[in-house]
């Protein structure tokens, strides 16, 4: 009271771990010259979808994803998303799993060829990772979305005029050109 000194408890925020980071790190080599930040793109990492449901939040960008373009699946491709695999998403197994990490070109939709994998989007508007088929039938079209886990989880079939209103938009968001996946459990 003399001083005028009060005791207070320790800041819990102040008691993190600290990490120093050596600001001359060079890479793979004391003669490699650093990456030229035109030889890549960001492409942000919106959220988690399933390989089953789940949901893609695009206005919520959680990371950015630094992609090298002049990979073939890459290149000359702009309109990019990184998403990742939902934990409880089994249903493209052994291709893609839980955690792993997709990138979706969202200008390249087309579905005439049966097979692509693709980010798609269900009625309720859940996005999910399937192949896709697609079947003109009288004045609609039949979209299949199926499973490389099939035996698991069997193909779904929508109709593009009654489940999505004849737009293709609210069915397909792009189609997967490249994963990163977690192989520490393979």
């Amino acid at each position: 009271d003399v001083l005028k000194i009060s005791p207070t408890k320790p800041d819990p925020e102040a008691s993190r771990d600290v990490c120093f980071v050596n600001a001359k790190v060079v890479p793979a080599g004391e003669y490699a010259s650093p990456p030229v930040a035109e030889d890549y793109i960001a492409a942000p990492l919106v959220g988690e979808v399933g390989a089953g449901p789940g949901y893609l939040p695009e206005e919520d960008i959680k990371s950015w994803f630094l992609v090298y373009k002049r990979l073939e699946a890459i290149r000359y491709r702009r309109n990019l998303i990184a998403v990742e695999i939902g934990c409880t998403s089994y249903s493209m197994q052994p291709t893609l799993n839980p955690g792993d990490i997709v990138l979706v070109d969202r200008d390249d939709r087309d579905v005439s060829r049966p097979g692509h994998m693709m980010l798609v989007m269900e009625p309720d508007s859940s996005g999910m990772v399937k192949r896709v088929s697609v079947k003109e039938k009288d004045d609609d079209f039949s979209i299949t979305y199926y499973s490389d886990n099939a035996a698991k989880y069997p193909p779904v079939i929508y109709s593009l005029k009654d489940d999505f209103c004849d737009d293709w938009d609210k069915a397909i968001v792009g189609r997967v050109i490249w994963a990163w996946a977690d192989v520490r459990e393979k």
